[in-house]
């Protein structure tokens, strides 16, 4: 008969009945640890232990196969450096030998004076907040049958649409990198003034009451108002929206149905109305590409028809430039406004053929003359073919060089010229009397000097900031105004002039640079 013993715990050595008991086993020990557990409890901890050590076994030991052998390698682990507290390391002492192979530099490397924006004088509504920068999905670069005409001044543009470069952000960026100071944008909103308070009440600048020899209303507000808008205002937009409005609706008044802009009170019989219309023409054009509303879109467009289909000399292929009347022969200044509307254009997203722009360059080509001996390979740009017009040579081929620039050729190959017209012309000078004026040859100046950049533009631009902000006129009713001193200035008066120097300091943020 078998007896039944029931399991006792581990420092027990007998039961009540006195029979002796061998020590606790691992199960009994086990079902210490857990207590009354049910047995299965106690046998399943037990098997997945034994499981885990089974796995571990297995993981830790490396069997070699038949013809195999194993080698053991003691890897020592190196200790680090002790830290000297003294001992400092100079990781930038010893120089790193690096092989360079890089082209010489040809241009110099300009550095301006540092300017903080918070020292510009701003408009004072919330065109300090939006930019009027028109369709900001616009492209960039336009290509017409192998002519590289682009929506900036040349190849690529900046961000942000076309005119991107007018808006508060923009503006204080391209006024640093270009040259600008506070005394320049001053300058400007002085300007802005003067012609905001001595417009019409219909919109327009009458040149006559401001000291013109001529009534030439039509190019004048044509010259304001690409000034207003130079600094980014519209008539959406920005501190004179009004006065902008007005302007471009006036321009829009005197529009007849071939298209053609102008005020027929005008001089025409002086200058015709090849320049009034292209310089009307570009401010619509402008306007276009700044967000304005469609009734001045169709005016744009219709001036551009005009322009190519109306007055540029010849048809077709035979297309060449412009002039005072319709289909006239044609000259390097009047051509050169053209150029520009029809530049505008594009950046307007206007529609304009591109056989205007193949007949330009055909002019150009056809009033271009190399200079023997000249070490950059300059060339010079007459008035017509045939006729060089020498005593304005360095106002034509500032000309002919920024219709290049408009047309996207490369600032290397225009080099020669832009330092042909500066050495010949000069840089601006006020001079004791306002002799030295020449506010037709400074704007092309400005605007071509500025795109090429370098030294060149360095000396321009010293040059321009100190004859245009000394000679502003402080105080009274001409307060912010230029006098209407120099060649041509009998033609446009005080309005004309004081829109032109403002032009002319509007150049760092007006147009994005070909190259940057």
């Amino acid at each position: 008969m078998s007896q039944h013993v029931h399991p006792i715990f581990e420092e027990e050595y007998a039961d009540e009945s006195g029979v002796e008991v061998a020590p606790a086993g691992l199960l009994d020990g086990l079902s210490q640890q857990f207590g009354a557990a049910p047995w299965w409890v106690v046998s399943g901890s037990f098997h997945a232990l034994l499981l885990l050590l089974i796995t571990l076994i297995g993981m830790a030991v490396f069997r070699a196969q038949p013809g195999e052998a194993i080698y053991t390698v003691e890897i020592k682990k190196n200790e680090p450096p002790k830290y000297e507290e003294k001992k400092l390391t100079h990781v930038f002492e010893q120089p790193v030998p690096v092989e360079v192979n890089l082209p010489p530099v040809e241009q110099q490397v300009v550095y301006h004076e540092s300017i903080e924006p918070s020292e510009f004088v701003e408009t004072e509504d919330d065109a300090q907040e939006h930019a009027a920068r028109g369709d900001e999905k616009a492209i960039s670069d336009v290509d017409f049958k192998g002519i590289s005409i682009s929506a900036s001044i040349g190849v690529g543009g900046p961000s942000g649409g076309m005119h991107g470069t007018r808006g508060l952000g923009m503006r204080r960026r391209m006024l640093h990198e270009g040259g600008g100071t506070p005394g320049t944008e001053s300058a400007v909103l002085k300007a802005l003034d003067w012609l905001a308070r001595h417009q019409e009440a219909d919109g327009h600048w009458d040149t006559m009451k401001y000291e013109a020899r001529y009534k030439t209303d039509t190019a004048v507000t044509g010259f304001a108002l690409l000034a207003f808008l130079g600094y980014g205002h519209t008539e959406r937009v920005g501190k004179y929206k009004d006065t902008v409005k007005r302007a471009t609706r006036w321009l829009i008044s005197k529009q007849q149905a071939s298209g053609l802009v102008f005020d027929s009170t005008d001089a025409g019989g002086h200058r015709g109305v090849g320049y009034p219309h292209a310089i009307a023409g570009m401010a619509l054009a402008e306007a276009a590409g700044m967000g304005a509303p469609d009734d001045v879109k169709k005016a744009a467009q219709k001036a551009v028809d005009y322009s190519i289909d109306a007055h540029q000399q010849g048809d077709g292929s035979d297309k060449l430039g412009w002039r005072y009347q319709l289909k006239q022969t044609a000259d390097l200044s009047v051509t050169g406004w053209y150029v520009m509307q029809l530049k505008s254009a594009v950046m307007g997203k206007l529609s304009v053929d591109p056989a205007a722009f193949e007949g330009a360059l055909k002019f150009l080509d056809s009033v271009e003359k190399k200079v023997e001996g000249s070490e950059y390979g300059a060339s010079v740009y007459h008035y017509q073919p045939g006729n060089p017009h020498e005593h304005t040579a360095h106002r034509l081929t500032a000309i002919g060089t920024l219709c290049r620039q408009f047309m996207g050729f490369k600032m290397e190959e225009l080099q020669g010229s832009v330092d042909w017209f500066v050495e010949k012309g000069g840089v601006p000078e006020w001079g004791a009397t306002g002799d030295r004026v020449d506010l037709y040859y400074w704007y092309y100046g400005t605007l071509c000097a500025h795109q090429q950049n370098g030294a060149v533009w360095k000396r321009w631009n010293d040059a321009m900031i100190k004859a245009l902000c000394d000679n502003q006129r402080k105080g009274g009713d001409e307060n912010g105004s230029w006098d209407p001193l120099g060649a041509y200035s009998g033609e446009w008066g005080r309005a004309g002039q004081t829109a032109l120097g403002a032009l002319c300091l509007e150049v760092y943020y007006r147009y994005h640079r070909h190259h940057r």
